[in-house]
């Protein structure tokens, strides 16, 4: 690489491990395991009684690798947060039950991901399974219900401007459209096993 080209942030990295760059997709996989094997060591060690822990993080990076072959990223998302929804989803795949084990001290150790944060590792990968449990919720909201979303909540506009910019009253965000998403997140957020999911739902990202 040049010393005058940019950097390339995940989503580029994966787009060029997807065009046949192996050495990219190694550095990428180095990246992200301690948070793949956090993730899993909180919400699946029930199943790793019966399925290998890295068996589990080969087939999370197998369906990132598909979903890039095919087109399927979300760049617009920051890349831990839907890798750890690939995750979530394998781990679903395999029969999974959410379980309330605790991190496994080892499984963060030496991970730039996760170090200097400020925050114990724990609470970090809460955190990213929470955000990939919320965009999976917000996924299945009609366009308009994720555009207020994104407006009020990402880019921290008003009510009225996010009424003006989605071309509807204020009242209409306030009583209505907002309330209507408040309820559906929240729903969707307890089926998953998150509590307080209607706070979480207001606003977690």
């Amino acid at each position: 690489m040049k010393h005058d080209e940019p950097a390339l942030d995940d989503w580029g990295v994966l787009e060029t491990a997807a065009g046949g760059d192996h050495a990219a997709f190694e550095d990428l996989i180095a990246r992200y395991h301690a948070l793949l094997r956090c993730i899993i060591v909180r919400r699946g060690s029930l199943l790793l009684r019966y399925a290998d822990l890295q068996e589990i993080i080969d087939e999370t990076w197998y369906q990132v690798l598909r979903r890039a072959l095919a087109g399927r990223l979300r760049p617009s998302v920051r890349f831990s947060h839907w890798l750890s929804g690939v995750c979530l989803n394998v781990l679903k795949q395999k029969g999974f039950r959410p379980s309330p084990a605790r991190l496994d001290p080892m499984a963060a150790e030496g991970s730039s991901l996760l170090a200097g944060t400020g925050e114990p590792p724990d609470e970090v990968v809460a955190r990213e399974e929470l955000l990939a449990a919320l965009a999976d919720c917000l996924d299945e909201r009609p366009a308009r219900e994720r555009q207020v979303y994104e407006l009020i909540y990402a880019a921290g506009h008003s009510k009225v401007a996010a009424a003006r910019e989605l071309g509807c009253s204020e009242a209409y965000v306030r009583q209505k459209l907002l309330p209507r998403l408040h309820a559906a997140l929240a729903q969707c957020l307890a089926q998953k096993g998150f509590r307080e999911a209607e706070s979480i739902a207001e606003g977690a990202s």
